[in-house]
């Protein structure tokens, strides 16, 4: 016990090492001096002390006690990530940051239901805002009188947060790790420990989190975690020939697979064991990208050009320990392509760009004549049928309709765009694309609502465009323009998850005062705005899936009109304020001022006299008396109760 650490009035002069080497009693002393080397030019070390297993032998970590916390502190900062030799790399922390978060919260901590805010009467959705300097965190409940403020905290993440894909988790940053909050109150309920983390990345049942913590040399740069249980499943260093970020892993729909791009194919990755599918990768020569449906376990991967060979666009098909190729094209004078799933996984729609004459080097190559694409892939048609849309036109962007069928192309360049609706042919109209309408529209950027029909045409900020801030509401039904808006200097655009709303925001990256962010209803009609200091990021908070079948959804929205008068006079209610809670408060402020106008009246009643013989016998009050009361009387509606009713087709 001597060799312990001495009791300090806090941790934070000890330091914890792991990733050192295991070595027996006879290797002891000789580890003891090449470490104490590593750290003794940080100032006075005091105490070291190794643990040991039964057998002697050293477990890898240790403890070391500087003479003060600025010699610990720069210690960690100097040899985190340090690599000792090619098996092992330093992973360095204070003692006091190791416990924090480590520790497991008590078990009379009430956490709440993580789904409560569900549970919501109204389907009211939340957002969240943050701003900079200070950094401030809000989040709302966007009410139909007017969003009401339900959290509010500075400092609550070191860098910015993400909400979880189905919305029950908020994750913040900190340069110890992730922590994650839920519940009604927003307490911490995990906590994932990655010193130097900028990246996070969820799978899409949020069974899974990826963090990525960039540091030269460090063999876990890529962690996968195990949500519920905080357990670190498996590590990964960066490969310095691949992009980096937080989509370097890409995950199936229902988090069974796990996959990325490496220099010969796609290393594929199953949840159960963590290792590679059939112990090797899938070779696939010049692979350029790849995403997987939203709904199935395929992938569509393009391969580039290579000398003679041409660029190929493939979808294939999860088997087993196999990755079955299903569908195939070639492609010829191929520059790039954009692989783009619609959300419910109907259609594959790939943007390639294409070129007729190449010339120069093969460090500096230049392409003229350029064609646009897209070849559309529907995948619920038998043998997957292929269309393709030639566009002549520069392509500026395309959006997929969510649910449904139609794709908006918009082309080309600075502010004299079009905007064409297309309709993908469906069954036995497979292979024609109908045309459904060209708008000449100054916009840069399409937006469907989840739910598709609905679709918000967007002029974002790019360099010194005179037309960014032009927001246009559209019904893609019958293709009418609903309004026209204005949000100047516009950064983002952000529909909620149930469509009935979409908010637009100007943050402090695209420009350099009037942060705002505005609210709008899916018809195009500004409901709120707020101006925000600094605004940093907007975004709603996620839902999960409707439980609902889609047969249910269908027999709702054919009896709409027997609920729709209930629901809008509910509405009319609630953006009176809030019903009931609001009713009290009113109550108190009436008693209130009824108990201050009756001891008036009392007073004056008691002076009465005295003002008649200051006044020179004229009883003034009387003619105050014959006046015409000018008091109005204001109607308002509350909500008292609701009453939940079976409802019958």
């Amino acid at each position: 016990m001597a060799e312990r650490p001495q009791e300090h009035e806090s941790l934070n002069n000890i330091i914890v090492v792991d990733n050192l080497p295991k070595v027996d009693p006879a290797k002891l002393e000789k580890l003891k001096v090449v470490i104490s080397k590593v750290y003794s030019k940080f100032g006075v070390c005091r105490n070291e002390y190794y643990p040991l297993d039964d057998e002697g032998k050293t477990k890898g970590y240790g403890f070391f006690e500087f003479q003060n916390e600025q010699m610990a502190a720069e210690a960690v900062k100097q040899t985190d990530g340090y690599r000792l030799d090619k098996n092992h790399t330093f992973s360095v922390n204070l003692l006091s940051e190791v416990e924090r978060l480590t520790q497991v919260p008590p078990e009379s901590v009430e956490i709440n239901n993580l789904l409560s805010w569900l549970t919501e009467s109204d389907a009211v959705d939340q957002f969240a805002v943050q701003s900079d300097d200070p950094k401030k965190t809000t989040i709302y409940s966007n009410a139909l009188s007017q969003p009401i403020v339900i959290e509010d905290r500075t400092k609550w993440t070191e860098n910015n947060f993400v909400w979880s894909p189905k919305g029950t988790y908020l994750a913040s940053f900190h340069e110890q790790g992730i922590a994650f909050w839920g519940g009604k109150e927003f307490r911490q309920v995990q906590r994932f420990a990655h010193r130097g983390v900028n990246y996070i990345d969820f799978s899409p049942c949020e069974r899974y989190l990826v963090t990525l913590a960039p540091r030269p040399g460090n063999p876990d740069a890529f962690i996968v975690w195990d949500v519920i249980t905080g357990l670190k499943k498996r590590s990964f260093p960066i490969d310095q020939h691949l992009p980096q970020g937080p989509s370097y892993f890409k995950w199936s729909f229902q988090d069974q697979y796990f996959a990325k791009q490496g220099p010969d194919g796609i290393y594929m990755y199953d949840t159960e064991s963590f290792q590679l599918v059939d112990k090797k990768p899938f070779r696939i020569p010049s692979l350029a990208d790849f995403q997987w449906s939203p709904t199935d376990n395929r992938i569509a991967y393009w391969t580039a050009e290579d000398g003679n060979v041409p660029a190929r666009l493939v979808l294939a098909e999860v088997n087993g320990l196999k990755l079955e190729e299903i569908r195939s094209k070639t492609l010829f004078n191929v520059i790039d392509c954009k692989l783009a799933w619609q959300k419910r996984g109907d259609y594959l729609v790939v943007k390639v760009d294409r070129y007729t004459k190449k010339s120069g080097e093969k460090t500096n190559i230049k392409y003229s004549g350029l064609i646009y694409n897209f070849e559309i892939f529907h995948m619920r048609e038998r043998n997957v049928p292929l269309d393709t849309l030639e566009v002549k036109e520069t392509v500026q962007s395309f959006a997929i309709e969510p649910v449904g069928h139609k794709l908006v192309v918009i082309t080309g360049e600075g502010i004299r765009t079009n905007v064409t609706f297309y309709k993908m042919g469906q069954g036995q109209r497979s292979g024609k694309i109908e045309t459904l309408k060209v708008m000449a529209q100054p916009v840069t950027t399409a937006y469907w609502a989840p739910n598709g029909q609905y679709v918000v045409l967007a002029a974002m900020k790019t360099g010194s465009s005179s037309t960014a801030g032009v927001l246009i509401f559209v019904d893609a039904n019958d293709m009418s323009i609903m309004t026209k808006q204005e949000h100047p200097d516009l950064s983002d655009i952000e529909w909620d998850p149930t469509g009935r709303y979409v908010a637009s925001s100007v943050n402090l990256w695209n420009a350099k005062r009037d942060h705002s962010f505005k609210i709008w209803t899916f018809q195009g009609n500004l409901v709120f705005e707020k101006t925000v200091e600094r605004l940093v990021v907007f975004h709603w908070r996620p839902r999960p899936a409707s439980l609902l079948s889609e047969e249910t959804i269908k027999e709702v929205r054919r009896n709409r009109n027997v609920w729709t008068p209930k629901l809008d006079q509910r509405d009319r209610i609630l953006r009176t304020g809030e019903s009931a809670k609001q009713q009290e408060q009113r109550r108190k402020q009436l008693d209130e001022f009824q108990k201050i106008k009756e001891k008036n009246i009392k007073r004056l009643a008691i002076q009465r006299q005295q003002r008649v013989e200051l006044r020179g016998g004229v009883d003034t009050d009387s003619l105050f008396e014959q006046q015409p009361s000018t008091v109005g009387e204001e109607v308002v509606e509350f909500l008292i109760k609701t009453e939940e009713v079976e409802y019958k087709p």
